[in-house]
């Protein structure tokens, strides 16, 4: 069984998975031996299936949910870790990766037990154009919200991400403050890779609206409708049809 399991969400980022895919196919193989990759496709009309494969990947799974539903992608990240073994999880988005580096650095720290599994562990990010820390106004290090190291157990005991949410863009937050409740919040000085569309035209989605052609209150009637059915407190998950790929 793999030390980690990663899992990405995909929804018509085909020239990103294929810079994924060269990036885990140069990695050491000891490192390659130790993770799992779970691709998600979240509906694409373009699968991620379709991308060409390079030979000498670590272990690969895709799965797609057979319906195209906006701003669906933490449903996605649901689906992976319900397929995902027991163990450590790392949930990033397509646009951010894992290099070889930061995995050794991720490894050594796992070896060397110092990662506690009641703890969600957020990590510093760096730029992909210039190798320099992702910072936030102050100064500080800027994680990026919806990437994390977590035991699949704990990932659950905070209950994943509300399906009840999706198609409202910006509610990672939600789940955050779930999770820092549920689970001790650390900082892991490990690194990811941020590309954005200036270096990759499909790193992140482009056909849909972000916070912009959302209502301004559509969180709270969101939960609103949630209340009113008696489910304020209820977490929705696995609210869709979905196959496994490959």
């Amino acid at each position: 069984m793999p030390d980690l399991t990663l899992i990405m969400p995909f929804y018509l980022n085909a020239s990103m998975l294929r810079l994924q895919y060269e990036g885990w196919a140069a990695w050491a193989e000891k490192r390659k031996a130790r993770l799992k990759v779970i691709i998600v496709d979240d509906g694409s009309p373009e699968p991620a299936l379709d991308v060409p494969r390079p030979e000498g990947l670590p272990e690969l799974e895709i799965y797609r949910v057979t319906e195209d539903r906006p701003w669906h992608q933490h449903a996605a990240r649901n689906l992976g870790a319900h397929v995902a073994s027991e163990g450590w999880l790392l949930l990033t988005d397509m646009d951010h990766v894992l290099s070889d580096q930061a995995a050794r650095a991720l490894f050594k720290r796992m070896d060397a037990r110092s990662l506690r599994r009641d703890a969600i562990y957020m990590l510093d990010r760096i730029e992909a154009d210039t190798g320099k820390p992702t910072l936030a106004a102050d100064g500080s290090p800027k994680p990026h919200p919806n990437s994390f190291v977590v035991t699949r157990e704990t990932y659950w005991k905070i209950g994943g991400y509300d399906e009840d949410f999706c198609g409202v863009y910006g509610t990672d937050n939600l789940f955050k403050a779930r999770a820092f409740r549920a689970a001790r919040r650390e900082r892991l000085p490990v690194p990811l890779t941020r590309y954005w569309r200036e270096l990759v035209p499909d790193a992140s989605t482009t056909t849909l609206p972000r916070k912009e052609g959302r209502p301004s209150n559509a969180k709270k009637m969101v939960e609103r409708a949630k209340a009113e059915r008696g489910e304020a407190n209820v977490v929705k998950v696995l609210q869709f049809p979905w196959e496994r790929m490959l």
